[in-house]
């Protein structure tokens, strides 16, 4: 799959038939089906290949799967499951101020909130539960509370430091001994 035969409705048709079942699930049949799938399109929007998609409010949905969702899939335990995160708040800053968001229904505002929960920055933080708390969904709140919390309380992700090589502080590794956050 070249960057020219890459179809934005193609990604969204796929995570859409997916559904919530699978879309935070480790599962390898289908992180293996998205690496045969889309493994290239993941790459191409890495480099900036795909951002004239941003131009749309399917094209930025289709773009932010790509740089958060489907990495995270591809790269499991590793440092590259985060490597577009900080772009995937860029193009949710963006698309967010064009309202993209609302072009869909509630389910699909996730995707455009999503980077501001994964991100490692407290700013971001608050956006993210300020979103879903806007959205009325309990569920999506309540995990936007805890990514909060995890970043209040140590700065970052704890459950990523092995694959980003970072050492872990004894009050991170006696939060995640005791069941902390860890997805």
């Amino acid at each position: 799959m070249t960057p020219d035969k890459i179809d934005p409705f193609e990604i969204l048709d796929f995570w859409w038939k997916a559904g919530p079942e699978k879309w935070f699930a480790s599962d390898a049949d289908f992180d293996a089906e998205i690496r045969a799938r889309f493994e290239p399109a993941v790459t191409a929007a890495g480099l900036g290949a795909l951002d004239d998609w941003t131009g749309t409010p399917h094209g930025a949905l289709a773009l932010l799967l790509l740089l958060d969702q489907f990495p995270r899939n591809l790269y499991r335990d590793d440092a590259k499951a985060f490597s577009g995160d900080a772009r995937s708040v860029e193009i949710a800053e963006r698309a967010l101020d064009a309202g993209f968001d609302r072009a869909f229904p509630k389910m699909a505002r996730t995707f455009f909130y999503l980077p501001f929960e994964h991100a490692e920055d407290m700013d971001a933080q608050e956006r993210s539960v300020d979103l879903f708390r806007r959205l009325g969904d309990d569920t999506t709140y309540l995990y936007a509370l805890v990514h909060m919390d995890v970043i209040r309380r140590f700065g970052r992700f704890p459950h990523r430091n092995a694959a980003l090589g970072r050492e872990t502080t004894a009050a991170e590794s006696a939060y995640l001994a005791d069941g902390g956050f860890s997805a």
